[in-house]
């Protein structure tokens, strides 16, 4: 059971973290995946809006996890632990974060938001809406992929501030990312990818929670959504030069999950070093699943896996990628990389099956 205390001293092996902001999905599933850790221990939880016992908004992690909401602040936090995760809503993070690496020099931060995914502070404005308050941390965050190129930097003793991708993004770059280090990306890409309602966070809004969505269908943000500028940054740092990529979000009548399918023109005459990209790729990858033609979100749900499907024919490679939004797509990659940031085993606490239903 994760309980607040007694504490080990720093320096025993045990991690000691705090997540900023419990009470949203990402918070919820940081701990469900942490509860059994048997590195990290959760001190401490935040909130601003609760002041309860956890259980009693997560119910499903009653009896698992004994810790109350607290007010404390970040700054206060990092004074006490190893480790902080922002769960925050974006904005939250660009704010707080340089304060909380500065109050401590070992304090390390995994941030789940959008803050310091991108590289560029002039990128901001028109991804996210608000212009970026810490321009000097946003070269210094490490992107946090492991499988598609990211593992190194997230392991460098250096590194104290890890941007976790975000879960459409997640998904987009998984299937293009072995094309792009192929230089097999040359031509608009198209990537369709459709969410779960637990993609749109725990407070429900008109079109996004599950009512408006169950029975339903339907595109959203087509060509303009806020993780496009992500998965191109990092395609580019991939190998390919101003990589085109149209991407279409949807809204899907389920929960959690993401499905999506990236169509590439990668050539005649280039369908065998397509499949061959993707599958030499992933084919050591402890959390990818290579299967037969395209991927199915039921198998991956709850889980950190991403399964991948590829086909090829007539000069078109056809991608398919499943996760679980709120695990590959958000925490399961989170604790991922704190494993990574530690230097504990990279699979710890994360090789678990799905429901399967």
């Amino acid at each position: 059971m994760t309980r607040p205390g007694p504490l080990k001293p720093r320096g025993s092996g045990e991690v000691r973290a705090a997540i900023v902001g419990g009470t949203g999905y990402g918070g919820m599933e940081l701990l469900r995946y942490l509860v059994g850790h048997p590195s990290i221990r959760v001190t401490a939880i935040t909130s601003r809006t609760e002041t309860g016992k956890v259980g009693d908004v997560h119910p499903h992690l009653r009896g698992l996890v004994d810790l109350s909401f607290t007010a404390a602040k970040a700054v206060d936090l990092a004074k006490e632990n190893d480790l902080l995760f922002f769960a925050a809503p974006h904005g939250v993070a660009a704010k707080e974060v340089p304060a909380v690496l500065d109050a401590s020099p070992t304090v390390k931060v995994v941030d789940l938001s959008g803050d310091f995914r991108l590289h560029e502070a002039a990128s901001y404005p028109a991804t996210y809406g608000w212009p970026h308050p810490s321009p000097a941390w946003l070269a210094r965050a490490a992107y946090g992929l492991p499988e598609c190129g990211g593992r190194d930097a997230v392991r460098d003793p250096a590194c104290r501030l890890v941007a976790n991708p975000g879960c459409h993004a997640s998904a987009a770059i998984l299937a293009l990312w072995p094309l792009a280090r192929a230089g097999l990306l040359h031509a608009l890409a198209s990537v369709v990818s459709v969410t779960g309602s637990s993609g749109s966070g725990a407070q429900p809004r008109q079109g996004t929670h599950h009512p408006e969505r169950f029975a339903n269908f339907k595109a959203y943000k087509p060509l303009d959504h806020q993780h496009l500028p992500e998965i191109e940054q990092w395609l580019s740092l991939s190998g390919t030069h101003s990589p085109r990529v149209a991407f279409v979000p949807c809204s899907g009548p389920f929960s959690r999950g993401i499905a999506a399918t990236a169509i590439v023109d990668v050539g005649a005459g280039k369908e065998a070093a397509a499949l061959d990209a993707v599958r030499s790729a992933y084919a050591k990858e402890p959390f990818v699943r290579l299967v037969p033609e395209t991927a199915e979100v039921r198998a991956v749900a709850g889980t950190n896996f991403a399964d991948v499907g590829v086909v090829a024919r007539d000069g078109v490679a056809c991608v398919t990628v499943a996760i679980d939004n709120l695990g590959k797509g958000m925490a399961g990659t989170a604790v991922q990389n704190v494993n990574l940031l530690f230097h504990l085993e990279e699979t710890t606490g994360l090789r678990r099956a799905g429901a399967g239903l």
